[in-house]
C-alpha cells in the first residue's frame, strides 16, 4: 500500500453506517411509538353490567412535549451519519494524501484546501481515547479504548484546525495509519531544512 495515501475503508464504513441507521430506526420508532400512545383513546374496560372509568392519561412531566421533537431529532442528526458514511462506502476514494508538499483531505474532515505539510504543527498517533480534540463519554470513550487514530492540528489560512483519522475509517487500519504518519513526518522535516 501507498504509504503517502490514505484510501476509505469501504467495511469499516459500511458497520458505522449500518450502526446509525439502527439509532436512526429505533429513534423514529420510539417517536411513532410517543405519537401513536399520545393520540389513541384511552381502553376501557367493560365487564357486562359494570363499567370502569378509563384509566387517567400518564404524566409525561415537564419535558413531555419535547420527548417527540427530541427522537425527531435524534433519528435525523443519525441519518446525517448513515448518509455520510454510506456515500464513503458507495464512492470510496482517498481519505488523505501527500502530494506537492501539502496534505490533501477529503472535504468531510472540513479542510477546504490542501494544507502545507510545513503547517502541520502537531501529529500523534495513538489510541482514540488519548488523543486531543474531541471527547465523548461513557460508551464512546470505551468504544475508543479499541480504536487507534492519527490527530493532525494545522495551521491555515482559514484558521488553526484540527482533524482525526480512525483504523476503521481508512483501508489498512492503524498499520497503514503509522506508515501514513512516518512518511508525513518524513516531509514535515525534509520542509524544515
Amino acid at each position: 500500500m501507498n504509504p503517502s495515501t490514505l484510501y476509505f475503508s469501504r467495511a469499516g464504513n459500511l458497520r458505522k453506517a449500518l450502526l446509525f441507521a439502527l439509532f436512526a430506526a429505533a429513534a423514529l420508532a420510539l417517536a411513532w411509538f410517543e405519537h401513536a400512545e399520545r393520540v389513541a383513546p384511552p381502553p376501557t374496560i367493560g365487564l357486562p353490567g359494570m363499567e370502569f372509568p378509563a384509566p387517567a392519561p400518564r404524566d409525561n412531566g415537564v419535558l413531555g412535549p419535547l420527548q417527540i421533537p427530541f427522537l425527531l431529532l435524534l433519528g435525523s442528526a443519525s441519518l446525517f451519519y448513515v448518509g455520510r458514511f454510506g456515500l464513503r462506502v458507495v464512492r470510496g476514494g482517498v481519505a488523505a494524501r501527500i502530494e506537492g508538499h501539502a496534505l490533501h483531505l477529503h472535504g468531510s474532515y472540513g479542510a477546504a484546501s490542501p494544507v502545507l505539510v510545513s503547517d502541520i504543527a502537531e501529529m500523534i498517533v495513538d489510541r482514540a481515547d488519548r488523543l486531543p480534540g474531541e471527547g465523548g463519554g461513557g460508551a464512546a470513550r470505551i468504544g475508543a479504548r479499541l480504536r487507534h487514530g492519527l490527530y493532525l492540528r494545522y495551521r491555515s489560512a482559514d484558521g488553526d484546525g484540527e482533524v482525526r483519522l480512525l483504523d476503521n475509517d481508512v483501508e489498512g487500519g492503524v498499520d497503514q495509519l503509522r506508515r501514513f504518519a512516518g512518511q508525513l513526518d518524513a516531509w514535515r522535516r525534509s520542509a524544515a531544512v
